[in-house]
């Protein structure tokens, strides 16, 4: 049976900007290789790293800023995407549709294993996709993971520079304040790593569009079974986030 079709693409709202911003669709163009953020900091420090420059037909400003640049002689996008799996996975599509091809996700999740602190690097394997957005790409059975290829490439690297890193799957969820007890302790005890809002919907999209992605975490909150431990304002937390997209962006300017 053939794929019940969308009423329109992410082409389709690509050359709605072109037209409403009176550019050619061809200019409205974005690197293969892209690195995505959520949070200001990271987005501002990888800035810098690749010299971005702001790009200036760019959908959402500054609320969900993208900029473009180089990192060892080659060309890398980087945006800040909006929090949240529908938002991230949205966004995703839109620059596929505008060139994007091998992408790595940087991002915050909470610890669920004991021995995880703040700052922790978390490389992941698979996403548990107890979201919505997925199932509008993949059948439920359908696993999403990352692509082998970047993480091996990624781990390496770790390697060479000695610097700790934890290797597993994270869950993803879009209910926030619905992270239950007896979910916790499902996902914990099959020693899955970490929570966060938005790798399997990102693992999806990649999934369906036969593009390449995968994901690092950077540990920022711990959740237990009676209790949340926030811990975003740890300085390990701004330095760790550093090394990871330092290494991350060598990854990705391989050839």
């Amino acid at each position: 049976m053939s794929e019940d079709k969308a009423i329109f693409t992410p082409s389709d709202f690509i050359r709605y900007v072109a037209e409403n911003r009176k550019v050619s669709v061809d200019t409205i163009k974005v690197p293969r290789r892209l690195l995505m953020t959520y949070q200001r900091h990271t987005y501002e420090y990888a800035k810098k790293l690749i010299d971005g420059k702001s790009v200036e037909w760019w959908m959402y400003g500054e609320s969900q800023p993208f900029c473009i640049g180089r990192f060892n002689n080659v060309e890398i996008g980087l945006g800040c995407f909006w929090i949240g799996v529908p938002a991230s996975a949205m966004t995703l599509e839109e620059v596929i549709a505008c060139g994007a091809k091998t992408m790595f996700e940087v991002g915050l999740s909470g610890g669920l294993q004991t021995f995880l602190q703040p700052g922790d690097i978390v490389v992941v394997t698979e996403a548990i996709r107890d979201e919505g957005t997925s199932y509008h790409y993949l059948p439920p059975k359908v696993k999403v993971e990352s692509s082998a290829l970047l993480r091996n490439r990624l781990i390496k690297r770790l390697n060479e520079r000695k610097i700790k890193y934890f290797v597993g799957s994270v869950w993803s969820t879009d209910g926030v304040y619905r992270e239950t007890r007896s979910k916790f302790l499902k996902f914990k005890n099959v020693r899955v790593l970490a929570v966060n809002m938005e790798t399997s919907a990102i693992f999806a999209v990649a999934k369906y569009r036969n593009v390449e992605a995968a994901s690092a975490q950077i540990i920022s909150d711990v959740l237990t079974e009676t209790v949340w431990l926030q811990a975003w304002g740890h300085q390990s937390i701004r330095e760790k986030t550093e090394v990871l997209l330092r290494t991350v962006l060598e990854t990705l300017s391989e050839s």
